[in-house]
């Protein structure tokens, strides 16, 4: 009598059953209805969300190579350096320099009081046009006294009038000769005087000497400066000092 099976442990594996090509058409359709509808969100999330930019100030980059090798401390010594000081005595009327300026050379840094060069300036002006103007009268008379030592002689050779006064003729000739070289001396002079009064009015002006920085400020508005006391002291009475 052959073995009796039981019939309810019987089964049959999935994995080995052949798959129907409806099914497997219905899966190709699911995979790849999800893959759009996934695509189609992405694309969404990114033209609704908009760009980010940030903006940060550049920096030097920091390391061991932008750090000094060496800290040390020290001095510097000027090649060149002079303490200006007003030629005449006077008092500061103006100051053009501050410590730290840029100065160039022959640039002003301060005024003097500079009425009384001024004065005689004006003074030498007026001599010298009142001299130039004694001058062409001197001229006229002697181109006249001329004339009449000429006409004395004349008479003189006829008999007309005596030998006195014919060298009274000349005489008064020479003499205004003699004072037209006189005038023209006197207006030299004055030129002269004008001259002298120019350069004491300049040097009421302090100016730089070269080109350089303004390292100290040792006189104030109002105060008497002298050539002398900036001789015994640099920095008595001194103006600006600076080096380059």
């Amino acid at each position: 009598m052959p073995p009796q099976h039981d019939l309810g442990s019987l089964r049959i594996d999935d994995r080995s059953r052949p798959a129907s090509k409806a099914g497997r058409r219905l899966g190709l359709f699911a995979a790849s209805l999800g893959a759009f509808l996934l695509l189609g969100s992405l694309l969404l999330a990114f033209r609704s969300q908009k760009p980010v930019v940030e903006v940060a100030t550049a920096r030097p980059a920091s390391g061991a190579k932008s750090e000094a090798l060496l800290n040390a401390s020290g001095y510097i010594t000027p090649r060149r350096r002079a303490t200006v000081a007003a030629k005449v005595t006077g008092r500061v009327e103006q100051i053009y320099a501050e410590e730290g300026l840029r100065v160039k050379s022959g640039q002003v840094l301060a005024l003097l009081d500079c009425s009384q060069p001024n004065a005689a300036l004006t003074s030498a002006k007026s001599d010298r046009d009142a001299t130039a103007a004694a001058l062409a009268d001197l001229q006229v008379q002697s181109a006249n006294a001329d004339r009449e030592a000429v006409r004395a002689q004349g008479l003189n050779k006829a008999g007309v009038i005596s030998p006195q006064a014919l060298d009274t003729a000349k005489t008064t000739a020479e003499s205004l000769h003699s004072k037209i070289a006189l005038t023209r001396e006197q207006i030299h002079a004055a030129d002269s005087r004008i001259g002298v009064a120019k350069e004491d009015a300049d040097n009421c002006v302090v100016r730089a000497p070269f080109d350089g920085i303004v390292v100290s400020k040792d006189a104030q508005r109002g105060e008497i400066v002298s050539p002398i006391s900036a001789a015994a002291d640099s920095r008595a009475r001194g103006l600006p000092r600076w080096w380059t």
